[in-house]
């Protein structure tokens, strides 16, 4: 009888086919955790996405809402704006405001007056951009509907500093509304026909305020050309409203980025930061009108009205004080002692007691008039205080 083989299972064990087995399911196992993973991580994402989307909705509805009532409350104000109601000046005659836009060519001035046009009157103008550098140009006048003007030159400030002599024409009103304003070879000037105004100009027919408006690559560029003008605005009493028109929305929307070419255009243009204002140029971006750019335009001519009424109220002051100088001074010597006093007291802000004390000094010496005190001012000096003695020998014999 033969004998059998007895084989065991390590005899038929294969070591390789096992290690190939047990990496297969390794593999598949690992790929199941990770499907799973990807799966979770997909339904976060899309979790957090909506609550981003609904979060950014309910953001965007309050920032309407808020806007919305801002916007309301600014346009109800621009709408029924009267001159006076905002630093209680008087009219005297002036029943609108003129505000005066200037920047170069492209830098936003039609999209700041369309955004101006359809809030505050429902309807736009088609402005027709040109470069302005040479030929002729046109004074235009927007909003007449309204109790403020807006008055644009386009491409003034892509001329050079000989155009000063242009920009005071125009804020003085000695160059009027619609008048064509010619540039070649004498710069500024009107074409034949068309007179420009000559000696004083009523303070309603000048400009009132100026808003400056740069396009948000501009203000570095523009620094240089705006130190004659800077100092001009100055002189004559304007605070400018600076406006910065985006062109980049990705530029505007970065606070940052917005806040340090803010402050750039306030130090270009003049204007206290707290006067210096963005909005998106929406014409450039082909865009919708933003609620914020609405609200920040509306703002630019709120300020733009407290500024104006700063300035006539600058002007109204040295309209007075120029009067009064201009008054004739009643002949000193002609004048009783009482008068003469008076009017030195009043002058150098004595006192009641002061000016009655230099009187009763002066009726004790019995002079009662000025050519009286004039002809004993010797004797009579030294029993004053120096400062009396003073003012009343500079009103005695002025140099």
């Amino acid at each position: 009888m033969g004998t059998r083989e007895v084989v065991t299972w390590h005899d038929t064990f294969d070591e390789d086919a096992v290690r190939i087995a047990e990496r297969e399911l390794a593999r598949q196992h690992e790929e199941d955790r990770q499907r799973d993973r990807d799966r979770r991580d997909r339904a976060k994402q899309e979790r957090d996405r909506r609550e981003k989307q609904e979060r950014e909705a309910r953001e965007q509805h309050e920032l309407n809402s808020k806007m919305s009532g801002l916007r309301s409350s600014l346009t109800d104000g621009l709408k029924t704006y009267q001159v006076g109601s905002k630093t209680n000046i008087a009219k005297q005659g002036i029943d609108h405001v003129n505000i005066a836009m200037f920047g170069p060519t492209g830098s936003g001035k039609s999209s700041f007056i369309q955004i101006a046009e359809k809030v505050l009157i429902g309807k736009t103008t088609v402005i027709t951009q040109s470069d302005a550098k040479e030929g002729t140009i046109i004074l235009l006048e927007f909003l007449p509907e309204l109790n403020f003007r807006l008055f644009d030159t386009r491409g003034f400030f892509d001329l050079n500093e000989s155009m000063h002599q242009e920009l005071d024409n125009i804020l003085t009103g000695k160059i009027r509304p619609s008048q064509v304003i010619v540039r070649d070879e004498e710069e500024g000037s009107l074409p034949e026909g068309q007179a420009m105004r000559t000696g004083p100009v009523p303070l309603k027919d000048r400009m009132h305020a100026v808003i400056c408006l740069l396009g948000h690559k501009d203000p570095k560029e523009y620094s240089d050309k705006m130190k004659n003008i800077r100092a001009s605005l100055k002189e004559e009493g304007y605070s400018p409203v600076g406006a910065l028109a985006f062109i980049n929305e990705a530029d505007y929307v970065n606070h940052d980025k917005r806040e340090s070419l803010m402050v750039k255009m306030s130090a270009s243009m003049g204007s206290p930061r707290d006067r210096t204002y963005a909005f998106i140029n929406h014409l450039a971006t082909e865009t919708e009108v933003s609620a914020e750019s609405a609200i920040n335009v509306m703002d630019i001519l709120d300020t733009a009205l407290i500024a104006a009424e700063g300035y006539i109220k600058v002007q109204q002051q040295r309209e007075k004080y120029a009067k009064e100088r201009a008054k004739p001074k009643a002949d000193a010597a002609a004048m009783s002692i009482k008068d003469f006093i008076e009017q030195i007291g009043e002058e150098h802000k004595w006192d009641e007691k002061k000016v009655n004390s230099a009187l009763q000094l002066l009726e004790d010496e019995d002079i009662y008039d000025v050519a009286g005190l004039k002809q004993f001012w010797d004797d009579v000096k030294p029993k004053l205080s120096i400062g009396m003695r003073s003012a009343i020998q500079n009103a005695l014999f002025p140099k």
